[in-house]
């Protein structure tokens, strides 16, 4: 059959266009990355009775595919997906609809879905401010910040969004965006941690905020720079085993969610003041103020340098940098040392930074620590002194950058990252106040996978886990003479306790003296430490925990110094009426049992004032008052610095 002329070009010119109509259809290559920061506009869940259940969210637009087993980080704790949402399925955040709340996901565009891999949730992202506390109220708890210092009705409304009452009153709406109150998140810029006074310190001293740790110059006004002594200190003078109130004056910044339509629940407070601790010695304290990690993966991108930096109370001090390795089955951590770095001694006075060079430090892990080389102590407030645990950040995990502009962008390597691609453990509820689910299901690799080829994933065996979990606990240092009491645990709290076998033993060391264990096949293990005069004395033992399927150990140490202020522990509270009459009886003791300790007992509303205890030998006090109504707040303090505050029982 032969065509008209015209028709042959008409055909060749279709045709060309139905090839390239096709050839558009599909993506160049796939997979490919996604970034997208923006409002959450939706977000559903799969299975609301599943824990780790996964869901969809939508931002910019896209829908995003939520894996089960993520686990979303907002700002001061990780939560999983499903922990996000009310039971009829709605999100539970403050003024969701009124608010914008933001949303940071990393993912990979694979088979025609966006699919995540790190989720970070905030209310309006990078929210921060900043100004002047124009004033406190300390019936609430509430700043007002930038405004008339004579008006106290003007100014930003700030709550610490506190649930424990680690800062500051309790504050317990909105547990999901808590501060962290197992690190100083309420802090000067050098670390040291902040609070704010439980009652009016004009009429009454709060102990665990009291106003003499902010000392004051000639004109009445508290110094923006100070240097707390050497412990034990005396009474009136600062104390750095207790935080310091923040005050009308400071200049802070603050990061929070709005939770009514003027009152901001605070995450997150730094006042611009320059707190430091004596030289080598305990307490000290310390922040992390960026942590980054550059992924090292596919060469054809530009490997970006892990960086973790912050700050210290005490700038004589070396800070041990470390990752914080995750078992995939048993959820057991372990530290990696990453290095041992020195902090300024001028310009940004206690300023430290680890950064990479050309090492590789992989793998990556959710959180990285800094630990004073000193070591740590629980403070009066019940925070661990000398450490800050962070995790990684929106902007922290740095994949590869093309280097070649025009090839494929290159893919998010998730594989790379263990607590992605091989999960992290049992699952035991990441919402403070709720009570913890033993039996938890353990966090797996992500389904579905956020790439081509998901990674092997971990042979974690089915159902509970059966071996025990060996926690030695922290460490500890101590005073010479001084009974320690090392604690350990099983780490499995499904197992049955009867099932269970302990195993205390000293690891020796040159030099080291024999200590007698007492309680060495007990979880508890008591020992006395020897008489030291000279250099510290490092003693290091293993904790054995053991059951018909297997075992596992742990290590501690107790460093032993003369420069260290005995432990006080309260044994018992009472208080009681007999014949119209109040008594209150408290029973406690120091960790030094040589009989050169001395206690003393004192009160805040009503105040009782400092009291000597009666010895009972071995290290035990005792003393019996009479008082109405139920002192607030008891403060046994010692002659060797030691201290230690608590309420009086309903």
């Amino acid at each position: 059959m032969k065509f008209p002329n015209f028709v042959l070009p008409v055909f060749t010119l279709l045709s060309f266009l139905f090839t390239q109509s096709l050839a558009q259809s599909t993506v160049p290559y796939d997979p490919s990355p996604f970034s997208s920061i923006g409002i959450v506009q939706a977000a559903t869940v799969n299975d609301i009775t599943d824990v780790l259940s996964g869901g969809t969210l939508l931002v910019n637009g896209l829908t995003v595919i939520i894996p089960r087993n993520l686990l979303v980080t907002l700002p001061s704790i990780t939560v999983s997906w499903q922990e996000l949402f009310k039971p009829d399925e709605t999100l539970n955040l403050p003024m969701f609809g009124v608010k914008s709340w933001e949303v940071s996901v990393t993912g990979n565009f694979v088979g025609g879905e966006y699919i995540a891999g790190l989720v970070y949730i905030f209310q309006e992202l990078l929210h921060t401010s900043s100004g002047f506390i124009s004033n406190i109220d300390y019936a609430t708890g509430e700043l007002r910040i930038g405004g008339s210092f004579s008006d106290p009705t003007t100014g930003t409304r700030v709550i610490i969004n506190d649930p424990v009452g680690r800062f500051g009153k309790v504050y317990a709406d909105w547990p999901l965006l808590t501060a962290d109150t197992d690190n100083p998140s309420i802090k000067a810029m050098t670390g040291f941690p902040m609070c704010i006074p439980r009652f009016d310190p004009a009429t009454t001293v709060d102990p665990l905020c009291p106003k003499k740790n902010r000392p004051t110059n000639s004109l009445g006004r508290a110094l923006q720079a100070f240097n707390f002594d050497a412990p034990p200190v005396a009474a009136t003078r600062p104390d750095p085993n207790v935080f310091a109130p923040l005050m009308k004056g400071d200049y802070v910044f603050f990061s929070g969610v709005y939770v009514t339509g003027d009152l901001i629940a605070a995450y997150s407070i730094e006042a611009n003041l320059g707190l430091y601790t004596a030289l080598g010695r305990k307490p000290s304290y310390l922040t992390i103020t960026t942590a980054q990690w550059g992924i090292v993966g596919d060469p054809a991108g530009e490997i970006a340098e892990t960086r973790i930096e912050g700050y210290t109370t005490d700038d004589s001090t070396a800070v041990t940098v470390f990752a914080i390795d995750v078992d995939p089955c048993t959820g057991v951590e372990s530290e990696r040392v990453l290095a041992v770095v020195s902090p300024r001694r001028n310009g940004r006075r206690g300023q430290w930074r680890y950064r990479t060079t050309a090492e590789d430090i992989t793998p990556a892990t959710r959180e990285v620590g800094a630990r004073m080389a000193t070591g740590v102590q629980t403070n009066a407030n019940g925070i661990i002194a000398g450490q800050f645990i962070q995790p990684i950040m929106d902007d922290g995990f740095i994949f590869p950058e093309l280097v070649v502009f025009g090839q494929p962008w290159v893919v998010n390597e998730f594989d790379l990252i263990p607590f992605i691609a091989q999960g992290s453990g049992p699952w035991t509820g990441g919402i403070p106040g709720t009570t913890p689910n033993p039996a938890g299901p353990i966090v797996g690799q992500l389904d579905p996978w956020p790439g081509v080829f998901a990674p092997t994933p971990a042979d974690c065996p089915e159902g509970p886990i059966l071996i025990p979990r060996a926690f030695a606990g922290f460490p500890q240092t101590v005073r010479p003479l001084t009974q320690v009491t090392l604690t350990g645990s099983s780490g499995t709290s499904n197992l049955p306790e009867e099932s269970l076998t302990y195993l205390w033993e000293q690891v020796t060391s040159p030099g080291n003296p024999p200590v007698a264990l007492t309680g060495a096949n007990t979880k508890i293990a008591t020992f006395n430490t020897p008489a030291v005069t000279g250099a510290d004395v490092i003693f290091t033992f293993r904790l054995t925990v053991s059951n018909a399927e297997g075992e596992s150990n742990s290590t501690v140490t107790v460093t032993v110094t003369n420069a260290e202020a005995d432990l006080i522990t309260i044994e018992s509270v009472t208080y009681e009426n007999h014949g119209g009459t109040s008594e209150l009886q408290v029973i406690a003791a120091s960790s030094v049992t040589d009989g050169t300790a001395v206690l003393s007992l004192s009160t805040v509303n009503p105040a009782i004032a400092s009291t000597p205890m009666t010895s009972l030998g071995g290290g035990r006090f005792q003393l019996m008052v009479n008082v109405r109504p139920a002192p607030d707040l008891i403060t046994i303090t010692s002659n060797l610095g030691g201290r230690v505050s608590t309420v009086t029982p309903p």
